[in-house]
Parts: C-alpha cells; sequence; structure tokens
C-alpha cells in the first residue's frame, strides 16, 4: 500500500469489511461447530499477502490491526461463553493467575 491508500477511511472500511466478513463466515460455522477463533484466522489469511493481497509494510500499522483484531476475538469469545460453563473453573482459574502474575513479577524483580 502506498502513503496515500493508508487513510483513515480506508483503514475503516478494510476494518469493517473484515469484520462483517467474519460474522458472517462465523454465523454459517457455527452450524459446522468450528470456532470463532479459527474463522476470524482463516478470513485474515484470506486477505492478506498470498489470498486478496493486502501488502503490510509497516510494522506498526499490522500490530495496531492485530491489537483490534485479538480484541474482537477475546470480546466475541466472552460473549459467547456461558457463565455456568465458568463457574466451575472460576476459583482455580483466579488463583493460578494471580499466583502466576505474583511470581512473574518476583521472577522479574530478582532479574532486573
Amino acid at each position: 500500500m502506498t502513503m496515500e491508500l493508508i487513510t483513515s477511511e480506508n483503514i475503516l472500511l478494510i476494518g469493517s469489511v473484515l469484520l462483517v466478513a467474519g460474522v458472517l463466515i462465523g454465523k454459517s460455522s457455527y452450524r459446522i461447530g468450528l470456532p470463532l477463533l479459527l474463522i476470524f484466522l482463516l478470513v485474515g489469511m484470506m486477505f492478506g499477502t498470498d489470498g486478496v493481497g493486502i501488502q503490510f509494510g509497516d510494522m506498526h500499522t499490522a500490530q495496531f490491526i492485530g491489537m483490534i483484531a485479538l480484541c474482537v476475538i477475546l470480546f466475541s469469545g466472552g460473549m459467547g461463553t456461558a457463565l455456568s460453563s465458568i463457574r466451575p473453573v472460576l476459583a482455580p482459574g483466579l488463583m493460578l493467575s494471580t499466583v502466576g502474575v505474583v511470581l512473574t513479577a518476583g521472577v522479574t524483580g530478582v532479574f532486573i
């Protein structure tokens, strides 16, 4: 992409087309049983350099788009998860994440 094509309007257009494509394919893949994460990955590959040919010459733009896509995937996964399936693993998950953060901070602090 040249600099003339990288505008906020084009970024919003491409992002919304990718989001709509992911949602439409995701709704139809629900019958097959494919996870939404896999669908978004396939849509990203389809629109990438080997598919449609969207080129990412700027590392920061590619990272920004990837972070937005990750936020959408995590939001979609969280909204699609039933609370009843989370309850049995809530306490171990909170304990593991808390201990993991404390250990990581401690090891990083000792290393630094």
